[in-house]
């Protein structure tokens, strides 16, 4: 049901975690920035590597009306307008950048490329009839894609390219293909969602599509993003999240009945969906259960979602939001450190945190909660750990962990 209370509408979800051990953990932070603009912000780009330059680019109405390009130095803090720098541009749809410096962005009838960061902007022909570049994506900084909406027949094209954006190809076979949203799953794994709620595959770097699914007529499947070839979610209409742990062949959903959900985002175990209203929801157990992490302001659309390399992240949507979220994803993937080869994993049917070690055996574990206060230390003699936490109060903790005289700290979110 939807959470609706002007109490929760007007909250920013935000936990602070001190403990006495001088550890000082921020838990589940949203907090809207401004952006400098109230137009739609349909995309986000971060390129990789760093934690401090974003850019977003969108639109002033729905559709073909003025488009914006913005850009953010300071992990999203402050916020300027890099183009149009004077008069007015045609709207955007999708941004790209494979560096800090390097990057493409589309719209109506209108695809450029910039390599200085955003200062001078390039036109490109990448298609002939395009009134609209819809998609665009690339898995690395040679190869990568952008689809089109057409004037005439056949109204839809997939071009790719090999050597980053200098020249593009048509893809031979598209047939099949949802033309609404397509995504990356691995260099020659792409996905791509549509009307009548179709799913299809490519695996040849998108020249050739197969429908993999297909369900309700009319119906739109509106966003999908994959973190690897076999584990993905698809977005849908009335709040529809489908999950697949099998690269398409089998697909598990949940919805709530009222959401558009067209920000993605999957690390590890932990997915994250966007959507009307600005909430967000979350799955800690790789789809198998969904919660509302996130009660939006009740008036804007959530569109994208992308991160910083230092975790961080930011979300955009209509209005010009802005959000900017720490410690929500809880580690890495997987939840993985690296220097003692440490993987955990909150289970929420069972209601257990789980520790296993590839290496040395887990010694000690300690947990405190979110007011710092000391709830439990246990002794271990094996690489693996479980505990049933099913009597803890909902929130984060913090788990400190000792293996082989070393220490190391991770955070679990029980719900």
């Amino acid at each position: 049901m939807k959470i609706s209370t002007s109490l929760l509408k007007t909250c920013i979800l935000s936990l602070t975690l001190i403990l006495s051990s001088a550890t000082l953990l921020q838990a589940q932070t949203f907090e809207y920035k401004d952006s400098g603009t109230d137009f739609i912000l349909y995309d986000l780009s971060i390129p990789q590597g760093q934690s401090s330059i974003a850019y977003a680019a969108g639109s002033k109405f729905t559709f073909d009306t003025e488009g914006i390009i913005i850009k953010t130095e300071d992990a999203g803090e402050t916020w300027e307008t890099i183009y149009p720098v004077s008069g007015t541009s045609t709207s955007f749809e999708k941004i790209e950048f494979v560096t800090t410096e390097k990057g493409f962005v589309a719209g109506y009838n209108l695809f450029m490329k910039t390599e200085d960061g955003g200062t001078t902007w390039t036109p490109m022909t990448v298609g002939t009839d395009v009134y609209l570049y819809n998609n665009l994506s690339f898995y690395n900084e040679d190869v990568g894609f952008v689809s089109a909406q057409l004037d005439d027949a056949p109204y839809f094209a997939i071009y790719l390219t090999i050597d980053g954006g200098d020249t593009w190809t048509a893809a031979s076979d598209i047939l099949a293909a949802g033309g609404i949203n397509i995504a990356y799953a691995d260099e020659t794994t792409l996905f791509s969602v549509g009307a009548d709620e179709r799913i299809a595959k490519s695996t040849d770097g998108g020249d050739t599509w197969n429908a993999i699914y297909s369900g309700m007529i009319q119906n739109y499947f509106l966003s999908v993003y994959f973190k690897d070839k076999d584990n993905g979610v698809v977005a849908g209409e009335d709040g529809l999240l489908k999950t697949t742990h099998d690269s398409g062949a089998t697909w598990s959903d949940f919805a709530t009945g009222y959401h558009h959900f067209y920000a993605l985002a999957y690390k590890g175990d932990q997915l994250m969906a966007g959507g009307t209203d600005t909430d967000i929801y979350f799955s800690e157990d790789n789809g198998a259960n969904w919660s509302q992490i996130f009660v939006g302001n009740g008036q804007n659309q959530l569109y994208d979602i992308e991160f910083f390399e230092d975790g961080s992240g930011l979300i955009s949507g209509s209005g010009g939001i802005m959000i900017k979220f720490e410690d929500v994803f809880l580690g890495t993937e997987d939840n993985r450190i690296s220097e003692n080869e440490l993987i955990s994993f909150y289970n929420s049917n069972s209601k257990t945190f789980n520790l296993q070690s590839k290496s040395e055996k887990i010694e000690g574990v300690t947990i405190y909660n979110i007011t710092g206060q000391l709830v439990g230390t246990f002794t271990n003699d094996s690489n693996s750990f479980s505990k049933d936490v099913s009597a803890f109060a909902n929130g984060v903790y913090l788990v400190n962990v000792s293996s082989n005289n070393q220490t190391s700290s991770l955070k679990f979110l029980k719900q």
